[in-house]
């Protein structure tokens, strides 16, 4: 996929905490983490924080597609990349399987158990990898 940045886009959906639909039809699937599903527990505490961070308008960074076809993108709102934030929250974990070297992300997820925000306040925490496998 081209580098291409959309410098402004209508959210009209937030799936879960890790998905979203564009004004234009789009799905747009947030790079680099994994949320809980909404079956899941903290399922829908994730989806509510990516809508309290996001609002309507982000700028979308994409970075591949999918096996679904949904993009795959970095989302910003001002200077904050969301992906990133959702994680430090505690509300995705880093999806080591699609970005392993990314290192800001191993850092945030590790103050987040640390710091138990988030998903992390549970004292047994599946990822939604093994929640899936399960189902």
């Amino acid at each position: 996929m081209k580098a291409l940045i959309i410098s402004l886009a209508l959210v009209v959906n937030v799936h879960d905490g890790d998905t979203l639909t564009l004004d234009d039809g789009r799905t747009i699937r947030l790079a680099g983490i994994d949320a809980p599903e909404i079956g899941q527990p903290y399922g829908e505490q994730s989806r509510d924080e990516l809508k309290r961070m996001i609002k309507r308008d982000v700028r979308i960074v994409p970075t591949t597609t999918d096996r679904y076809g949904r993009t795959v993108a970095d989302i910003y709102v001002g200077n904050r990349c969301v992906n990133r934030e959702m994680v430090h929250r505690g509300a995705a974990w880093w999806f080591r399987r699609y970005a392993p070297k990314d290192h800001c992300m191993r850092e945030l997820e590790a103050s987040a158990r640390k710091h138990k925000r988030g998903l992390w306040r549970a004292p047994d925490v599946v990822a939604p990898w093994d929640w899936r496998k399960s189902k």
